[in-house]
């Protein structure tokens, strides 16, 4: 089995289009350097942490028209038409790929999109001195699909470079992880992302507040930075469930609007606000532990500081678990409003006394 990528060198080059996770390029291009890339890489990391556009970076790294000391150039021939997603030696594949002109986004990557995708990989370049594959949600593959495409892996074109993006490595199949060279990623710096977020035009105080809410996901920073609704979104998320740790008649009635909207169809919305639920409480532990140097939602904090001396940590811990295990109850289809109601009553009261 190949070992994941592990660098301690931090010399990553700066022409890479690829913002903090220095040690992942080091390596990249460390091995491109050496003529030593792998037929297989599987980029790992929580969603939004960066790993689709490192993956493009290295493709441009391979397809690249410049002098090897210049790649990626971002302007040549090759490094613009991957940017674009348009090369003819670059092939992507995701769940929304494979879904094609279906209206509802399918579950699995199918054996056929898997076919069809070898097919692809049989070919030679047509422009480069390497024909790149890179698939998204490589852990959503049917098990058919993933059989047909370990044939792939076990006995790659010489000029083939698979690259496969997931959260968690233990969701591919052993077989799979053992032909492939791991690249692990991380949280990137919240001054990486505050500093990367003002250089787009941010404004420094917001910059913070997302950094601070992203918690290293730097595509996810970027997103939000892009999206101004979606911040007020999470914002009055993040306020709505201070008000329901405060006061367990607010969050008793906000529990029944919750299963109303869950049952009108707006499960993302339900969903939503239970992870913020979750992390207020993970806030709320590490204040009674003093590390508010961590807490997510810095522009709560003082509110987080006076809830968080109400209770103890066993306490606090025992809100987070009901938090967490509601989350997972609505993955089994349970009675909605019976699971938010029980969540609320199984929190902590208040200590008005504090």
């Amino acid at each position: 089995m190949r070992e994941p990528l592990h660098e301690t060198e931090r010399e990553g080059s700066a022409r890479w289009p690829v913002i903090g996770h220095e040690a992942a390029v080091a390596a990249l291009e460390r091995a491109v350097r050496r003529g030593q890339v792998s037929h297989a890489y599987l980029i790992s990391g929580p969603a939004g942490i960066g790993r689709r556009r490192l993956a493009l970076a290295f493709a441009q790294v391979l397809l690249c028209q410049a002098a090897p000391a210049e790649r990626p150039c971002g302007h040549c021939r090759g490094c613009v038409r991957v940017e674009r997603a348009v090369h003819p030696d670059l092939t992507l594949l995701s769940l929304e790929a494979a879904g094609g002109e279906r209206e509802t986004r399918p579950t699995r990557i199918s054996i056929d999109a898997v076919r069809e995708l070898r097919a692809t990989i049989a070919l030679r370049p047509l422009e480069g001195d390497w024909r790149v594959i890179v698939i998204d949600d490589a852990d959503r593959l049917s098990r058919d699909a993933a059989d047909a495409l370990l044939k792939t892996l076990e006995e790659p074109p010489p000029f083939a470079v698979l690259i496969l993006i997931v959260e968690d490595v233990s969701s591919l199949a052993e077989t799979i992880r053992s032909r492939c060279q791991q690249i692990q990623l991380g949280p990137v710096p919240s001054a990486t992302v505050r500093a990367a977020l003002e250089a787009r035009g941010v404004e420094a105080a917001q910059a913070a507040l997302i950094a601070s809410l992203t918690r290293g996901r730097i595509g996810e920073a970027f997103r939000l930075a892009a999206d101004p609704e979606a911040l007020a979104r999470h914002q009055e998320l993040a306020e709505a469930g201070v008000q329901m740790l405060s006061d367990p008649l607010v969050a008793l009635g906000r529990a029944r609007q919750l299963a109303e909207n869950y049952r009108r169809g707006r499960r993302a919305q339900v969903e939503a606000q239970l992870a913020v639920l979750a992390v207020l409480w993970r806030d709320l532990l590490l204040l009674r532990y003093g590390l508010g140097d961590l807490v997510v939602h810095a522009g709560l904090r003082a509110r987080l500081e006076r809830l968080a001396r109400r209770w103890s940590s066993t306490e606090i811990l025992r809100g987070l678990r009901a938090t967490c295990q509601a989350m997972a109850d609505l993955e089994t289809n349970v009675q909605v409003r019976l699971a938010l109601v029980a969540l609320v009553t199984q929190w902590p009261s208040p200590d008005p006394s504090h």
